[in-house]
């Protein structure tokens, strides 16, 4: 792999800058699930314009999200794409080709979605290279390749602070039931919130879902409920919190101070795991 990456470096322009991009790319997919592109771009020296000049042309039609990086074999450019799915790539390469048309150039390119963290940046670029090179360029051609569109499991955390064994076990018991093909629920239960906020498993980049109940010893559910939202990219926690105080004040001092659901005790439990499941859903 060394010996590959090394190879990449020489034979791309700014590859540390294409790295650095495709990394904070990735760090995108992990947090929000926003997809992007690489497009590979065929260029013949056999047209009117040098090298320099077809990539002249192609970077004066990029947004300023997308950027452009030049490969020295000057056999075809790279473009990488951010928050760009195939489809919305393709309506820019249409205009790219509408661009590029009084210079009588075929447009031939390769698309490449990347919609989960699983590939090095090295294998993209090899399987790119070598579907772009493998076109004729002749005619205007634009190539989607599917080999990074497998979806990416989702990891969640869930934290169940309450002291009641036999909540928590109920608890426990409906969220390891709520996993699905393409989310893992990693659950950890806790006594009160000092013991939460002490164990440090709340910082992490994953989404996290928490069940609070307001009457904990120690650290109470409202002291938590504070801490958390006092944290930077505190809107990663779902907040449920758990009372038998059914009064209006008592909600909305809660939904004021973060708290998105508030069930009182005793509560349907039902309604309860259709509002994680309508939560697990929009996070895929």
């Amino acid at each position: 792999m060394e010996e590959n990456e090394n190879h990449l470096s020489n034979s791309i322009e700014n590859f540390q800058s294409l790295k650095d991009l495709y990394d904070l790319q990735i760090a995108y997919i992990k947090k929000k699930g926003v997809h992007f592109t690489f497009v590979f771009v065929k260029y013949s020296d056999e047209i009117s314009v040098s090298y320099e000049e077809f990539y002249q042309l192609v970077q004066e039609n990029l947004r300023k999200s997308d950027f452009v990086f030049a490969h020295r074999s000057k056999q075809y450019i790279i473009l990488v794409l951010s928050i760009s799915k195939a489809m919305e790539t393709k309506s820019f390469l249409g205009r790219l080709q509408s661009a590029i048309s009084p210079f009588k150039i075929p447009l031939v390119a390769v698309i490449a979605e990347i919609a989960n963290s699983l590939h090095p940046l090295e294998e993209i670029l090899e399987v790119g290279e070598a579907e772009v090179m493998s076109l004729e360029f002749s005619d205007a051609q634009i190539v989607s390749i599917p080999h990074f569109m497998e979806k990416e499991r989702i990891k969640m955390k869930v934290s169940i602070i309450e002291n009641d064994h036999i909540t928590q076990s109920i608890f426990s018991n409906l969220f390891q039931n709520l996993e699905t093909a393409e989310q893992d629920l990693d659950v950890r239960v806790f006594n009160d919130g000092l013991e939460f906020v002490e164990s440090d498993w709340y910082r992490s980049e994953h989404h996290h879902i928490i069940v609070l109940n307001d009457i904990l010893p120690r650290k109470n559910g409202f002291e938590v409920l504070h801490y958390l939202r006092g944290l930077p990219n505190e809107e990663k926690y779902l907040i449920l919190f758990i009372s038998t105080r059914n009064s209006e004040e008592a909600q909305l001092y809660s939904f004021e101070n973060g708290a998105d659901a508030y069930f009182v005790r005793p509560f349907n439990l039902k309604i309860f795991e259709i509002r994680i499941k309508n939560h697990l859903r929009r996070s895929r």
